[in-house]
């Protein structure tokens, strides 16, 4: 055989190891997951740096105002009671004496007050009465013992007249005095009546701090709430000023976080609050930012933070006092923005970019974002409605042209 024909055959032999060494080592395409570029609501969030806590916006110990020994507790850790609502009871055997004492003093002090009044009204109308008379009689005695010295001075009576009619006006005279005397004394009893006011209106007040006394032996709930501790028990002894429980208004609560201080400058008072609790799988609950801490917090060198207090009304059922809850602060929103989710964003030096999957490569593109949150990210420039950007973990190696198919459109 001659060497063309050698070398002929050995080519086409050849061929096929060719062949199949192209479609083995050929590039495949890369497998992805897209998301179309759509429009609505965008959200400028700030999360906390750790789990808030629920805290009751009202937490009060409260102490006994009496001393003694507790007789009875009426509630305990966890009960729910109204404002008003007796917790637990001291001894008080005493104050009870001491009330009993205080109103017999009072109806005792009524009594008095009442006889003087009833006194004054007989002395008085009877001292009235009788210097009436009194004065009438003298008016008489003196007219008689003027006429009776006229009379005996022409000598037209003897002097006898006279001197009777002079008689019976020194007897109209001392009359007189001791019915003005009579009415002075009626009036000295106004005195007498004040003083017995006085008295009844001291122990109106004895009875009043008797009745305070008695009940401060009862201690009860200066608002609606929970017990959430109890301090004492049956049988001990208590002081004035001795905390017994504390009481927490769930009715208010509040969400303690921190916030990274580079994202405090975005966090204002009233903003949107949602809180996603652990034991809510299904749903976030809505609060208003409430407070905020005028310090920076450091608890590691690397670590500083501001605290902020989360606020929610009632309504919020089931959601208890020391729950843990993730904050998430709405810090801004836009409403019809262009959006694609945040994981499909490459941070680069020079700026941000995303691959979009077309005609079967991707194609990278610069792109310029405004709001953002974990979630999602608007999109100002780059980008244009029903784009498809690829969100899949293989952006983070891939490259310009790479070829990808669709497996899946979000």
């Amino acid at each position: 055989m001659s060497g063309k024909r050698k070398l002929f055959f050995a080519f086409l032999a050849v061929i096929p190891l060719l062949a199949g060494g192209y479609f083995l080592f050929r590039e495949r395409p890369v497998e992805v997951t897209v998301f179309a570029v759509k429009r609505g609501d965008v959200e400028a969030t700030v999360t906390a740096t750790t789990t808030g806590t629920v805290k009751a916006r009202a937490i009060s110990k409260v102490s006994s105002q009496y001393p003694g020994k507790i007789e009875r507790i009426h509630k305990r850790e966890g009960a729910r009671v109204k404002k008003g609502e007796v917790i637990l009871e001291v001894e008080n055997k005493d104050a009870k004496a001491q009330l009993s004492l205080a109103e017999a003093n009072l109806r005792a002090a009524e009594a008095e007050l009442s006889q003087l009044l009833v006194s004054k009204s007989v002395v008085v109308s009877q001292a009235s009465a009788m210097l009436n008379q009194a004065k009438a009689k003298m008016d008489n005695t003196v007219s008689n013992h003027e006429r009776a010295v006229s009379l005996f001075s022409k000598g037209m009576v003897p002097k006898q007249d006279m001197d009777n009619a002079k008689a019976a006006l020194d007897v109209a005279q001392a009359d007189y005095e001791t019915a003005m005397a009579n009415e002075l004394q009626g009036k000295m009893k106004d005195e007498e009546i004040q003083m017995a006011r006085a008295r009844v209106e001291q122990m109106k007040s004895n009875l009043d701090l008797a009745g305070i006394q008695l009940n401060r032996t009862y201690i009860s709930a200066p608002f609606s709430g929970i017990i959430t501790d109890l301090f004492v028990e049956e049988g001990e002894l208590l002081s004035i000023g001795a905390p017994v429980c504390q009481l927490a208004d769930e009715s208010r609560m509040e969400v303690e976080a921190a916030i990274d201080e580079v994202d405090a400058g975005k966090v204002k008072l009233g903003q949107d609050v949602r809180l996603s609790f652990d034991a809510f799988k299904e749903g976030r609950f809505a609060g208003k930012v409430i407070e905020i801490s005028p310090m920076v917090t450091t608890t590691k060198e690397q670590n500083r933070t501001v605290d902020i207090k989360i606020g929610f009304g009632t309504g919020q059922n089931g959601i208890k006092v020391g729950m843990s809850t993730d904050v998430e602060v709405v810090t801004g929103k836009v409403k019809d923005a262009l959006y694609i989710p945040t994981n499909a964003i490459i941070e680069k030096a020079d700026g941000q970019s995303v691959f979009v999957a077309k005609s079967g490569v991707a194609i990278e593109k610069k792109i310029k974002t405004g709001l953002f949150n974990w979630d999602t990210t608007q999109i100002i420039e780059g980008l244009k409605e029903g784009d498809e950007v690829i969100t899949s973990l293989e952006i983070k190696k891939m490259k310009e042209k790479t070829k990808v198919t669709i497996t899946r459109r979000d």
